[in-house]
């Protein structure tokens, strides 16, 4: 296929389905050439998309909730095409509504009739992908040729080194309980980590994680929480700053990961293979059970997955990542 002249590409609205989506939308920016490409993406995640060098414009959608706001804002960009990472038919028909002529993404009932080219499937070879193999396998379709190596990033000012080396611990999960580890193997955990490395234990998350990260640092003297604090970008870069990042299957995972950070992440109701991170700093943890993974958002029976995550066995691969070789007993 013949690249357009300029391409938008609807961002998906995760931050963690974001981050897989980069090395899709910076093959698409090889596909281009000259083109432009910009990106549509809610607000909350316009940070993110400024970090990259391969989008030339990002339109952030303020108030994605109206529609018309959200047509308008599209419209105004006059592209011949759009691609749209999200599976919605809302994302569809924003699209549509905008007056794009050219609109590409997965067939899926109903939206698949608002769309210019439905056969997309986003799935490489047929087998339960890696969600950055799907968004990948979109971009091929269209002609784009490229990887899932980490793309570059255009480095923030803010990212500075730390007057001293910090543990960023993210135990929350914007998609619900079943993929939280326990509070009190995070602060078994803070403890151990804070008593042989000496480094202060941070605490990060959205404003509905400030009740989980209280429990923290309630339960651990000097650990401080930062949750419901920090706008998207200061987020990024307190990540990018951090020596460690310990969390959830989450978009922390993924950030932290994107900015090659040595990480431990523990899963839970979902898969290390459809969500795993990219980049190769990440450890995982997920303990296998007869019921998963079973992708709820709350867990009906025990939460065995997460809880026989062992604190210590966690640990111990995080003194590994931080470069310990020698455990000191505490």
């Amino acid at each position: 296929m013949i690249p357009p002249p300029s391409l938008l590409v609807r961002s998906p609205n995760w931050l963690g389905d974001a981050v897989l989506s980069l090395p899709a939308v910076a093959s698409l920016k090889q596909w281009l050439g000259t083109g432009t490409l910009a990106v549509a993406t809610p607000g909350k995640l316009s940070a993110l998309w400024h970090l990259c060098p391969f989008v030339d414009r990002v339109i952030a959608l303020d108030s994605p909730e109206r529609l018309f706001c959200a047509t308008k804002r599209l419209r105004e960009g006059r592209f011949d095409a759009a691609l749209l990472l999200p599976n919605s038919p809302r994302s569809a028909l924003e699209a549509r509504l905008a007056g794009i002529p050219r609109i590409w993404g997965k067939a899926a009932w109903p939206r698949s009739a608002l769309l210019s080219r439905p056969a997309l499937r986003g799935d490489p070879g047929g087998r339960f992908p890696q969600q950055a193999a799907s968004y990948l396998a979109l971009a091929q379709e269209l002609g784009a040729s490229g990887s899932l190596a980490t793309p570059e990033l255009r480095p923030s000012s803010s990212w500075g080194k730390p007057p001293e080396p910090v543990i960023a611990f993210c135990p929350g999960a914007e998609y619900g309980p079943a993929k939280r580890w326990p509070a009190e193997s995070y602060a078994i955990l803070a403890r151990r980590l804070h008593a042989v490395t000496g480094y202060p234990v941070h605490l990060y998350g959205a404003a509905g994680d400030r009740e989980v990260c209280h429990q923290i640092a309630s339960a651990v003297p000097g650990v401080e929480s930062f949750a419901g604090q920090t706008t998207l970008e200061e987020f990024l870069s307190a990540l990018a700053r951090a020596r460690l990042v310990v969390c959830n299957d989450s978009g922390a995972m993924h950030v932290a990961a994107l900015l090659g950070v040595p990480v431990v992440a523990l899963f839970g109701s979902t898969d290390p293979v459809r969500t795993g991170p990219l980049g190769g700093t990440t450890r995982v943890f997920s303990h296998p059970v007869p019921c998963g993974p079973c992708f709820r958002r709350t867990c009906p029976r025990d939460l065995a997955c997460l809880r026989q995550i062992d604190p210590e066995t966690v640990f111990s691969a995080c003194l590994e990542q931080l470069g310990f070789s020698t455990v000191v007993s505490s």
